[in-house]
């Protein structure tokens, strides 16, 4: 008997089949409960998605999951996702050439080279490696633990040069938080940094979207494709041809936009990207290497050559190149993709003529906004007719926050529904 006890035959219906929607629905159904999921797309997976082209995989926008991901652990058998790890570390263009700085804990053989890199100074790099053991000797909740500021202050307080910040934690963490002024909460630097720490930076070899099929898995026959919600009301999905479906709950793990619009709740400010991918003979590097704009100079903030992660992202003989830009070099795309070859070409010269451009994708809300103090401004969890709402935007912008926004949200409709059947 699961935990709705006589209740069990109870019905719930999650609109929207992301990360968190599957995450919840699997989650439900493990329980006993009989659930169904309406997803208005082609596929599952929400933002994340991966499109073959002329046996090029692009995932809709540079993406990587890290292994230490809690709930992406506790979620998928890691092995199922063939995953293929980026090299630990990153190459940096300081304006005078690329600078490798590698993990000497993970990437012995590197040290030296990355003791050389002209991109920050020795006390630094061992301010990094004091962080890192300080972190990684605590659990992953206490990231949230700590003083609560931005990034950039949390930088500056463990001292850290304003050189290092510019050149190298601007670029990086920029494409962890798609955004270099660094204003996103000092609390998800923490956890962020541990995780890399922890773990490796990767992607399932046929690209990032094999991760929602695999989530999708047990759900099979339970999700509804090409279905568009009209409206929610109490008991009762409405879809767009005017068909009513009956549920006892209802869980709106849409986008943030859908679910304002649906469930009449705020929505929160979101963060955008724009990914262009490239077609080229030969790798502009040798190593599975994420590479930096430490220089500033955009409009690309990092590019990664990403069949050297996995050689199936690319058909044999040829390479795709994945080259991104936050903040305002995300508004423009077509600027966006002639400026960014014209950066390309700085760093890598001539061979950047034989790049063919395939195709580009502007992502306009692509991460919750999380500034300081963010935990205190999270959207509600239910609407004001007592719908459900989960997503990483109620929780925080990840792989990590989307898994546990939808586990924890099924396991308060659990407990809700534990509650009316005493």
């Amino acid at each position: 008997m699961s935990e709705y006890g006589d209740e069990s035959r109870r019905r719930v219906v999650v609109i929207g089949a992301g990360l968190a929607g599957l995450a919840c629905a699997r989650r439900l159904l493990d329980q006993g409960v009989d659930v169904s999921v309406i997803e208005a797309a082609d596929a599952v997976g929400g933002r994340i998605r991966t499109d073959d082209i002329d046996g090029y995989r692009l995932d809709r926008g540079f993406q990587v999951m890290l292994t230490a991901y809690e709930e992406l652990r506790a979620h998928v058998d890691l092995d199922q996702l063939d995953l293929r790890a980026f090299a630990p570390g990153s190459m940096v263009w300081s304006g005078r050439g690329l600078e490798q700085l590698s993990d000497p804990f993970r990437a012995p053989s590197a040290l030296l080279a990355s003791a050389r890199a002209r991109v920050g100074t020795l006390e630094d790099k061992l301010r990094v490696a004091k962080l890192r053991r300080r972190l990684l000797s605590r659990s992953p909740e206490t990231a949230f633990e700590g003083v609560e500021r931005s990034t950039l202050e949390e930088l500056r307080a463990e001292g850290f040069s304003e050189a290092f910040i510019e050149q190298f934690f601007r670029p990086f963490l920029g494409g962890v938080f798609l955004e270099r002024s660094l204003q996103t909460s000092s609390s998800l630097f923490r956890y962020y940094f541990r995780c890399f720490a922890a773990g490796d930076a990767a992607v399932p070899a046929k690209g990032m979207q094999r991760l929602p099929e695999l989530l999708a898995a047990p759900l099979e026959g339970r999700i509804r494709l090409n279905t568009s919600v009209r409206a929610t009301a109490p008991g009762r999905v409405i879809l767009d041809d005017g068909s009513i479906i009956e549920a006892d709950e209802i869980v709106l793990a849409t986008d943030a936009a859908s679910a304002a619009t649906l469930g009449h709740v705020e929505e929160p400010a979101f963060k955008g990207t724009v990914t262009s991918y490239f077609s080229a003979p030969t790798a502009p590097v040798e190593q599975a290497l994420l590479i930096l704009d430490g220089e500033g100079s955009g409009p690309a903030n990092h590019m990664a050559v990403m069949s050297l992660v996995s050689p199936h992202y690319a058909p044999k003989g040829r390479h795709l190149i994945a080259v991104s830009g936050v903040d305002e070099a995300a508004l423009d795309t077509e600027v966006f993709i002639g400026d960014a070859r014209v950066q390309m070409g700085r760093w890598f010269g001539s061979q950047v003529d034989q790049w063919d451009h395939i195709r580009t994708y502007s992502i306009p809300n692509a991460l919750p906004r999380h500034d300081a103090g963010f935990a205190e401004d999270l959207p509600a969890r239910t609407t004001p007719d007592g719908v459900w709402v989960t997503g990483d935007y109620t929780d925080f912008g990840s792989i990590q926050g989307a898994l546990r926004a939808g586990r924890t949200t099924a396991d308060r409709v659990i407990e809700g529904a534990a509650v009316v059947t005493r």
